[in-house]
């Protein structure tokens, strides 16, 4: 799932010349992909398709279908898994190299994640913020029995899989880079909210927020009675911990990503609640720039293999 969760799957010879790059999103419901192309000086998009699926059975096929149907000779693929696929744990860094701390997360998490520890795959990122003096990291941890099927059906298709990651990280990168933190409340439809604080291009926290799946579908008079003040609630908390226990100066934007339809009558409510800027989510990512909202995961993903090749490469 991060950058390097791939090298510990089993994987397949590299290193063909190319110039496209997909992005796939797997949702609670549908695929999502798009495929970029290096052309007239610039990344475009040259085709998208999205696949709905009703059921864990059609999954597969799903992916197969939308990689077939943008129809490359050959590509690079990003896969982003959907929140529930995979589970996040705050924990302090161990006293060990990069890769003794890679090899025993499985071990290290086992008693912190719901997922069975034979089929544990794991990855970590260091919090850029110590606390009590101590240096924290971010482990996150899927079950591997999911992830085969899908690099299997990869593996059978014309795109090669450079990277699975997760929407944390494809959420952030659709951001602007800034010095102050902003704080971004996203949901997909179905699905309860997430909510991260970034800064500076770097994920600082995250949490998952309990109990709002219906918030998208209700109507302002509904949300009025009770879990617009329950929502507002939980943010507060993550703002309190964030500069209260962390000591982290204050939010500059708290940004909202939701299916929903009074989304902006969302942001007017909120704004009574919280001194910071409250609006929707504010995207900087040149590429989304005229894109349907629903490719942004997958063009986000797309990008990110982009960069990491340039960086390499410089």
């Amino acid at each position: 799932m991060i950058k390097n969760l791939i090298s510990r799957l089993p994987f397949f010879n590299r290193g063909k010349s190319d110039t496209n790059y997909i992005g796939l999103v797997v949702q609670l419901d549908k695929i999502i992909a798009v495929n970029l192309e290096f052309k007239q000086e610039q990344w475009l998009i040259v085709a998208e398709k999205t696949v709905s699926y009703t059921n864990d059975s059609q999954l597969i096929e799903s992916i197969t279908i939308c990689i077939n149907d943008l129809d490359v000779d050959y590509a690079k693929m990003a896969i982003v898994l959907p929140v529930h696929w995979y589970q996040i744990v705050q924990m302090d860094k161990p006293n060990l190299s990069v890769d003794e701390i890679k090899q025993s997360l499985p071990w290290t998490v086992k008693d912190l994640v719901t997922i069975p520890a034979e089929s544990i795959i794991a990855d970590f990122i260091e919090n850029p913020i110590m606390q009590s003096g101590q240096e924290r990291i971010s482990v996150f941890a899927a079950n591997k029995s999911l992830l085969m099927p899908i690099i299997k059906a990869v593996h059978k298709s014309k795109a090669e899989l450079e990277l699975i990651t997760c929407e944390e990280f494809v959420l952030t990168s659709l951001l602007e880079v800034d010095t102050a933190a902003h704080l971004i409340v996203y949901q997909h439809a179905g699905q309860e909210p997430s909510l991260q604080i970034v800064r500076e291009g770097c994920l600082l926290f995250s949490r998952r927020l309990r109990g709002f799946s219906r918030l998208p579908n209700m109507s302002m008079e509904d949300l009025s009675m009770g879990l617009l003040d329950s929502f507002s609630l939980e943010i507060q908390r993550s703002i309190d911990f964030f500069e209260s226990q962390l000591k982290q100066p204050p939010l500059k934007s708290l940004q909202l990503y939701l299916p929903s339809e009074h989304l902006e009558q969302i942001v007017e409510q909120l704004k009574v609640h919280f001194p910071v800027k409250v609006m929707s989510i504010q995207r900087h990512l040149a590429c989304c720039a005229g894109q349907d909202e629903s490719l942004h995961f997958a063009i986000s993903a797309a990008m990110e293999m982009i960069r990491s090749e340039n960086e390499a490469t410089h």
